[in-house]
């Protein structure tokens, strides 16, 4: 039943139902059917207000004038919060967030379904996720045939059959879904909270958490728990949780090559008075064989926020470099490139013992020399394949900076020492469970936004389950 106002605190020795860590698109979806089936459900995460302001100078150095970055420091409190707060030691920029809405406030919508072959390498079942493709395209008016930009009328009526519109869902952000959950007398918010530790009793499992703001420490009560902070953090967690400090888990992720092109058919076209990058395409060719093992590709115009990593890369002083990129933008494509990621022992992550609470969190990727010469190889693919749709590749940049991520607690059909099941199930514990992407045994190169999703609303429905006769 729907109601004129949520609750925004939790009460004093209020045992909820169910407790989801995360207001991410994983949090959130993890939270629906739950909430929907009448269950007392908690959304506890830090909750920060993207729009809010401060007079905190940005650390530079973790700024890497990547696009993601630009779009993130956008609020100086947020991201300053988020990096004083979630430490991580690492040879790659990886990219958090403690918004209210986690990661989704900087998602651009873009979307593609994994195939089954792609579910089961990742571990997860592939008819249940289909299934919830279904719902969840409904449930975030994702748009199969988006309006498409110069560039991709363009690309798309070049290479016919091979290139095809990615889905969108524009604009999403799960706070706002946050809003609509809180409309359920039966839903609660708790912002400004950081989940240090979880633990699994007979009848309930503990959260404590820290205020961001006050740094005092609290503790609340569920029946269940729903871990959907993201793979780095859920897996931060948990190894806080249960003391493993220095204990190696998989890390999964992939960066970016990105193929700056000129793309002369739109040369002697009206320019596009609009900015907003709707018409995104992809490519998929047969001929280059296509597959988990292999690579994927979007294609999308020039964003002006990339300025700032675009004039390093041009030969003239700043002002003339500036005035240059101002001209030719209009008529680039970038052609962003990702590759699958594997387990290897080169890429892990594991906690380092601190005096505080929060641990430090040390993350080392690296990609094998095997991984290097075939995405080599198949780099020359691609380069061969744009040309014939009418791009002239000029630049080559590759981006150690990652928002896609996942691993540390990867599913397994026997318990190892941190693990999942099938169902999601923290093997450790009979009433954690986990919706993100941290159970994932492999991250295939399409987004993987959606797919998180998908598997977060199927995780909801295995807790709910436990509450059914």
């Amino acid at each position: 039943m729907l109601h004129n106002s949520g609750h925004s605190t939790a009460k004093p020795n209020t045992l909820h139902d169910v407790i989801v860590v995360g207001s991410g698109p994983a949090g959130v979806h993890a939270a629906y059917p739950l909430v929907e089936a009448g269950l007392r459900v908690a959304i506890i995460d830090g909750g920060l207000d993207s729009k809010k302001q401060d007079n905190q100078p940005i650390n530079k150095k973790l700024h890497n004038k990547s696009n993601p970055y630009d779009l993130l420091i956008k609020s100086g409190y947020v991201f300053t919060k988020t990096y004083q707060l979630l430490k991580v030691q690492s040879n790659i920029e990886i990219i958090q967030s403690l918004a209210k809405g986690g990661l989704s406030e900087i998602w651009h919508g873009i979307c593609d379904y994994f195939t089954d072959s792609e579910l089961a390498e990742t571990g997860l079942p592939a008819l249940e996720i289909q299934k919830e493709y279904k719902e969840i395209a409904k449930r975030i008016n994702l748009k199969t045939k988006p309006q498409l930009d110069l560039h991709g009328q363009l690309i798309l009526k070049k290479a016919k059959n091979q290139v095809y519109r990615l889905p969108i869902a524009y604009p999403y952000r799960t706070k706002s879904v946050i809003e609509d959950l809180k409309k359920y007398k039966n839903f609660t918010y708790i912002p400004k909270q950081l989940v240090l530790k979880v633990k699994d009793k007979n009848k309930h499992v503990e959260i404590e958490s820290i205020s961001i703001e006050s740094q005092e420490k609290s503790y609340i009560k569920s029946r269940y728990l729903i871990l959907a902070a993201g793979a780095i953090n859920t897996t931060r967690i948990l190894l806080q949780s249960f003391r493993l400090y220095n204990y190696q888990v998989p890390f999964l992720t992939k960066g970016h090559t990105m193929l700056v092109c000129l793309h002369p058919q739109t040369l002697l076209k009206r320019r596009q008075n609009n900015i907003a990058s709707l018409g995104q395409v992809s490519l998929t060719c047969n001929d280059l064989d296509q597959d988990l093992n292999s690579f994927f590709v979007q294609f999308y115009r020039c964003n002006p926020l990339a300025q700032d990593l675009a004039l390093q890369y041009i030969p003239l002083p700043k002002p003339l470099a500036s005035l240059f990129f101002s001209i030719i933008a209009p008529y680039l494509v970038i052609v962003d490139v990702r590759f699958p990621t594997f387990k290897s022992n080169k890429s892990f992550c594991r906690l380092k013992k601190e005096k505080c609470d929060i641990g430090v969190l040390e993350v080392s990727s690296h990609t094998t020399d095997r991984e290097i010469k075939k995405h080599k190889e198949e780099l020359k693919k691609i380069y061969r394949k744009i040309q014939s749709f009418g791009l002239l590749p000029m630049k080559t940049i590759t981006s150690n900076v990652t928002s896609h991520y996942a691993g540390g607690v990867s599913f397994q059909s026997k318990q190892g020492k941190l693990s999942t099941d099938s169902k999601g199930r923290l093997h450790q514990a009979k009433r954690i469970y986990i919706a993100d992407s941290s159970t994932w045994k492999v991250l295939p190169a399409k987004p993987p936004t959606l797919t998180i999703m998908a598997n977060a609303a199927r995780v909801g429905k295995n807790v709910l389950k436990k509450f059914q006769p």
